[in-house]
């Protein structure tokens, strides 16, 4: 038991403090387009809407890979980070993805691949001329999200190790999470 629990705030609380700024940063108050979103069970799904209730957007879309956590008919059975299906007009794309080891093997693809297929459909028909992309890596992969994927730009790109209290197993958790502005 961790004797100064509540030290840190919970997971969705200590992710949210990075995250909101950088997309207020990025974004601000400005209408945007489709958001993509990982997990398709009603803890994942209302835990995205939550985080997300304060941006105007057209349509977020719930991505999950695992088929015994999808609850929901409008859930997306694919890898967020290599989707097949495309989805235009991005301009948000918060990858929390998760499973730790058990699902590394699952999550690695071709990351140019992927991501320059992310790219090309988010920038179809996107008004603001950005995608915000976070990735919250609770798998365990490399840093992907500083690299170059084909002519597409980037900028701001950021790395922290985000630190929460599980207040109900009194045990303190750590997790990765990457940010980057494509342009």
């Amino acid at each position: 038991m961790i004797e100064d629990i509540g030290k840190y705030p919970y997971r969705d609380v200590a992710v949210n403090n990075i995250y909101h700024p950088y997309l207020e940063k990025h974004i601000g108050n400005k209408k945007i387009g489709n958001i993509l979103v990982c997990g398709g069970n009603e803890g994942g799904v209302n835990a995205e809407i939550d985080r997300h209730k304060h941006l105007d957007y057209e349509k977020m879309y719930h991505y999950e890979m695992m088929k015994y956590n999808i609850e929901y008919d409008y859930v997306i059975e694919e890898n967020i980070l290599n989707p097949q299906l495309e989805i235009n007009n991005v301009n948000v794309i918060f990858a929390d993805v998760g499973g730790g080891a058990k699902h590394h093997e699952k999550m690695m693809w071709d990351g140019t691949d992927g991501m320059i297929r992310i790219l090309h459909n988010s920038f179809i028909n996107n008004k603001l001329g950005i995608v915000v992309f976070v990735f919250f890596d609770g798998v365990g992969m490399d840093v992907f999200l500083d690299k170059t994927y084909g002519n597409y730009k980037s900028k701001d790109f950021f790395t922290t190790e985000v630190i929460w209290d599980d207040h109900h197993t009194s045990l303190r958790s750590s997790q990765r999470l990457d940010g980057v502005v494509f342009y």
